[in-house]
């Protein structure tokens, strides 16, 4: 019977096995039908946490990963497939649930199990989502389609391009040159712009230098062109930029700048063919640079000028009887393209004469209502903007006015004419002497600011023209002269002394400005009294800032004569000196609108019942201080603007119609007895807390916090905080929350409102909160975008830093099933709730066992953690993994370029 042996095996194996195993798909078909459909819904699910993750790193500057792209594909096509194997199982079945054709039955069943095969490898499959982008080799700076139409700029632009491109290693340097307003600039964005589509070079950068060059300024804009968000100095940006083939071009050089100072690396010594471009007003400049091959921008022509103005003003400027006044304006601008389209966008839609010959008039005459417009303040900063008068600044929400346009301004308002106002300026470092006095006799503004003049001169003569004098930030000026320095300046009006930091005392002649309607001396620190009884004599005095003063430690305002000579005052700032104020003299300053009062450690306030003291007469400690009664506030029916400090009295209903007034706002030993009073700071919204501090205040149960910085110490019946829409960012100042010593606090309260305060903090510090278990939840995600610090320390029940959310974990578990509950962490394994986190500290805190419940969080710029003494916290890895993979703390501090867990990632190219 052996022969029968090899027949049985060969009819085992091509016959019934085949057979049986077709058979099986046929029994397992529903079976195997369900579980493609369970995989593919954890795979939806994943896939949606992933482009939540991808999406808050997209917010963060990152890009999307091919790996991550090309992962998205795969699960999209095994999502269609397995909608297409369900519908044809559906139409294939009858009522019974059986298919009528086994052959096609046995097909679904089998496509059902090698798709769940590949639904199983992508949900387990491991990848970055997002990567840091590449910085772009040319960004694209605006600039005027006009040098299109202008032929001798273009042959200048192509002449600058040919030096650019000629390897001649010589050539490393180029140079142009030409007049303020000639066009350089627009030269220089229109070469940047050129290599935008076919550039030969890696990087190129344009950075403007200016007459006052800020070395670190430049380095950061170098810097942050090549992706260099650590180190900035000039080591870092050499090595940097050795390594590419780079184009810089330096606008607006006015002196000699050495290269290796910033860290840029002379071009004819790199083998790459690297070049800089150089623009100035002067030749010396460029020659000094090393430029071995200069361009001189020349003005344009007269019908390049004319074509020009035609192309701003519009083509009615060719029209009878206003041609001829049109060409006299364009001769006065000498073909500089910055002045023919200045006063172009000026004429545009002028159609009579006589507007076009009353402008030429003005001109003549050196007429012109700039400054008018200038004191019309920010509302017409737009318009100067479109008429290309003021220019974007490098900070967010400034302006910066071309040197051509401010000289032009100081041409036109310095006429000779005795209607126009005569301006005496000095502005910068590089003025050492005050202007002669006989200077200061005809001027009608004077403004001398930023300099290094130690004295001024005595002045014998009358100042009856000047009506304003500027003296701000002059660090070096000691002393106004003693001897009549104001005696004869009858119409002055304003007086701005801002940070004389040197200044100590005021010449008693302060007191002739009898028409003085603004006296400014914040930030005066070493100034340590005011001739008295000067500002009973100032009785136009309606702007008086001591702000910052922290020497001045001096009673104003007192007795009838300064009662009477103050009443005008709309704004009075004493906030951080020592300057104490009569009880009585603030009911009595009817017009106040702002009133800054913060960090006056002179003035203390009280609360009287209401039969108590019906004379608001006040008292003086023993120290000099001023105790003012809180009633005196509400006899101020203009005041809009509140910045005070209280201290040892109780908040109650006193307060409730002062909260809608305060922008800054201290309370010290605090009683709360109307929690309502607290709640309605920061509810309206067109009013700004900016600034809130509240230590040792019991009865304070909840609070809104302040847009820039909210500090809340030891208040033992805290419970909860509450975000408010920050209706006015502020991108200047560090958006911090400070929370300490809050027994009872436990947990926060966020409001999901666009441009809430929460999602402008930069820091939070939270520390002896003992009731804290978490301090964030998992469905704060969008909340914490600008986060960059987070400190969190003596809190003994925190159990972890983002709590997960229990129940919608338990609902996911129960959908997928035991037998995946190893892939259902896998697939919430990874999120990103602060892409700008840079810094987390976590000390002493005994019950802290992970950073986030059953997730991994990504933090693409984390630079440092510091871990101490929390013995539960696994560390080896820590739950935070940056794009390199997951943290690993040895001792109790990580470093950016330490020890990450090594793991089977895929490449993220």
């Amino acid at each position: 019977m052996d022969f029968v042996s090899p027949f049985v095996s060969v009819i085992d194996t091509y016959l019934i096995a085949p057979i049986s195993g077709r058979v099986k798909y046929l029994r397992s078909s529903k079976e195997n039908l369900n579980g493609l459909q369970t995989v593919v819904q954890d795979l939806k699910a994943r896939r949606n946490d992933e482009q939540s993750s991808l999406k808050a790193s997209e917010n963060a500057g990152q890009v999307e990963t091919n790996v991550a792209s090309n992962w998205f594909k795969a699960v999209q096509e095994i999502e269609l497939e397995a909608d297409v194997i369900e519908k044809e199982y559906n139409e294939g079945t009858c009522a019974g649930g059986w298919c009528v054709n086994c052959f096609s039955l046995y097909k679904l069943s089998k496509r059902s199990v090698d798709l769940k095969l590949k639904a199983d490898h992508r949900l387990i499959e491991q990848f970055v989502v997002a990567r840091v982008s590449s910085p772009k080799p040319v960004i694209e700076m605006p600039t005027e389609p006009i040098i299109e139409n202008q032929p001798s700029a273009q042959r200048m632009l192509k002449q600058m391009l040919d030096c650019i491109g000629d390897p001649d290693p010589r050539l490393g340097i180029i140079g142009v040159y030409g007049m303020g307003g000639v066009g350089k600039t627009t030269l220089a964005r229109a070469v940047n712009n050129h290599f935008e589509k076919n550039s030969c070079f890696e990087t190129v950068i344009m950075v403007t230098v200016s007459s006052t060059p800020n070395i670190p300024s430049i380095q950061s804009s170098i810097g942050k062109r090549l992706r260099l968000t650590d180190n900035n100095d000039a080591d870092a940006l050499s090595e940097a930029l050795k390594k590419k083939k780079f184009l810089l071009i330096l606008d607006d050089m006015w002196c000699k700048l050495k290269l290796e100072d910033v860290g840029i690396p002379h071009p004819t010594r790199s083998n790459k063919g690297s070049k800089i471009l150089v623009t100035s007003r002067s030749k010396d400049v460029s020659t000094d640079m090393g430029a071995r091959k200069t361009i001189k921008v020349q003005p344009l022509s007269e019908d390049e000028s004319w074509e020009l103005f035609v192309e701003v003003a519009g083509e009615d400027v060719g029209a009878d009887g206003i041609k001829c006044f049109a060409e006299k304006l364009i001769g006065r601008c000498k073909g500089l393209p910055l002045a023919i389209v200045t006063v172009g966008h000026a004429m545009a839609n002028r159609h009579g004469v006589g507007e076009w010959a009353n402008a030429v008039r003005e001109m003549e005459l050196s007429a012109t209502n700039l400054r008018a417009v200038k004191n019309k303040g920010e509302a017409l900063i737009g318009s100067f903007k479109i008429a290309c008068m003021l220019e974007d600044g490098e900070l967010k929400g400034c302006v910066r006015m071309h040197d051509v346009m401010r000289e032009l301004a100081l041409w036109i308002t310095s006429s000779v004419s005795d209607s126009n106002p005569k301006l005496l300026i000095r502005t910068g470092e590089t003025f050492k002497e005050a202007p002669q006095a006989h200077e200061w006799v005809d001027a009608t503004r004077i403004s001398v600011m930023d300099t290094q003049i130690r004295e001024l001169p005595e002045l014998g003569e009358k100042c009856q023209k000047l009506t304003t004098m500027l003296l701000r930030n002059n660090y070096n000026l000691t002393a106004i002269p003693p001897t009549n320095f104001w005696q004869h300046m009858d119409n002055l009006s304003v007086l701005d002394l801002f940070q004389l930091e040197k200044l100590e005392y005021l010449p008693d002649s302060l007191s002739c400005l009898v028409n003085l309607r603004v006296l400014r001396l914040h930030m005066c620190k070493r100034l340590r009294a005011l001739p008295l009884p000067v500002l009973g004599m100032l009785r136009q005095l309606q702007i008086l800032d001591l702000g910052w003063c922290s020497e001045l430690d001096q009673q104003i305002l007192g007795g009838s004569e300064c009662e009477r000579g103050v009443s005008n005052l709309r704004y009075l700032d004493v906030k951080f000196s020592k300057v104490s104020i009569p009880a009585g003299v603030i009911s009595g300053l009817y017009n106040l609108e702002e009133l800054r009062f913060y960090a006056s450690n002179k003035i203390k306030w009280r609360v009287n019942s209401g039969e108590e003291d019906e004379k608001m007469d006040g008292s003086e400690s023993t120290s000099g201080e001023s105790i003012i009664d809180v009633r005196e506030l509400s006899c101020l029916t203009y005041l809009t603007t509140l910045s005070i400090s209280f201290e040892d009295i109780i908040i109650s209903d006193w307060f409730k119609p002062l909260a809608n007034k305060i922008v800054d706002l201290s309370l010290n030993h605090c009683t709360v007895e109307k929690q309502d009073a607290l709640e309605a700071l920061n509810l309206d919204k067109s009013q700004i807390l900016w600034q809130l501090i509240i230590e040792d205040c019991p009865g304070l149960s909840c609070v809104h916090i302040a847009s820039v910085l909210t500090v809340i110490r030891n208040c033992e019946d805290l419970e909860v905080l509450l975000d408010r829409q920050d209706v006015y960012p502020n991108q200047y100042f560090l958006h911090a929350l400070h929370l300490e010593g809050l027994p009872k606090l436990r947990r926060t309260w966020v409001s999901i409102e666009p441009g809430n305060c929460f999602g402008r903090l930069s820091l939070i510090v939270i520390e002896k909160c003992n009731s804290l278990k978490m301090v964030f939840t998992e469905e704060m995600p969008c909340l914490f975008n600008n986060l960059k610090e987070i400190r969190v320390g003596y809190c003994v029940r925190l159990e972890v830093l983002i709590e997960a959310e229990e129940e919608k974990e338990k609902e996911e578990e129960e959908e997928i099933g035991e037998e995946l509950e190893g892939i259902s962490k896998i697939n919430g394994g990874i999120i990103s709730l602060f892409p700008r986190l840079e810094v987390l500290k976590l000390e002493d805190l005994p019950m802290l066992s992970g950073v986030c419940t059953d997730h991994m969080l990504h933090c693409p710029l984390i630079r440092e953690v510091k871990v101490s003494n929390c013995p539960r916290l696994k560390k080896d890895p820590l739950g935070i993994r940056n794009k390199d993979g997951p943290l690993v703390i040895e001792g109790e501090q990580w470093r950016r370029g330490n020890k990450v867990m090594e793991e089977e990632i895929q490449g993220s190219q």
